[in-house]
């Protein structure tokens, strides 16, 4: 599912990411573990195509990064560290943009969007607009944002960050659950 190949970034004279190789399976959870500043956001913006690699190629699905990137973005869900959700939009509206963004109809995007506030437990606060959410509930929403277009890939950055105990083991289980779907995390 992802391939990497010698893959560097640099910022001018700071290397954010040496000469890293590795893949990963379809259907498999890797974690990328190191210190703030090791290289784990960069990598995953350069595998997503939303950062250019300086060297070495990335495959999503067989697709290179560079070469065919709106293929690989149809096959990849994301959610970056931090948020970058329309925050005076609520739930309904925030999953209904992006369903737009991937073409889908109306019926499609409505009967994802039900499933995904259901999965992702926001039932409660759809029609609330997300400056109102907390940080665990705006993490929930951005995983269903990231899981629209019924990803092949889900890249999930810090997806645990600022979540309390409960909240933490909620996204684990969501994490095992797209694992059990066949999704590669």
């Amino acid at each position: 599912m992802i391939e990497i190949d010698h893959l560097s970034k640099s910022f001018g004279p700071i290397t954010a990411v040496d000469d890293i190789s590795f893949s990963v399976a379809k259907g498999e959870v890797l974690g990328f573990l190191g210190p703030n500043g090791a290289g784990k956001s960069t990598t995953m913006k350069m595998i997503t195509g939303f950062l250019p690699p300086t060297s070495g190629t990335a495959r999503v699905a067989g697709f290179d990064v560079r070469k065919s990137p709106l293929e690989v973005k149809r096959r990849i869900g994301y959610l970056p560290e931090e948020s970058y959700l329309y925050r005076f939009l609520n739930a309904d509206e925030t999953l209904d943009f992006y369903g737009r963004l991937f073409n889908m109809t109306s019926a499609e995007r409505k009967q994802r969007r039900d499933q995904l506030i259901e999965r992702v437990g926001l039932q409660h606060a759809r029609r609330r607009q997300l400056k109102e959410y907390s940080k665990g509930m705006t993490r929930r929403i951005g995983l269903a944002q990231a899981l629209i277009n019924d990803p092949e890939l889900v890249l999930l950055d810090e997806p645990t960050s600022g979540l309390d105990p409960l909240g933490t083991s909620d996204m684990k289980e969501m994490i095992r659950n797209l694992r059990d779907q066949g999704k590669t995390v």
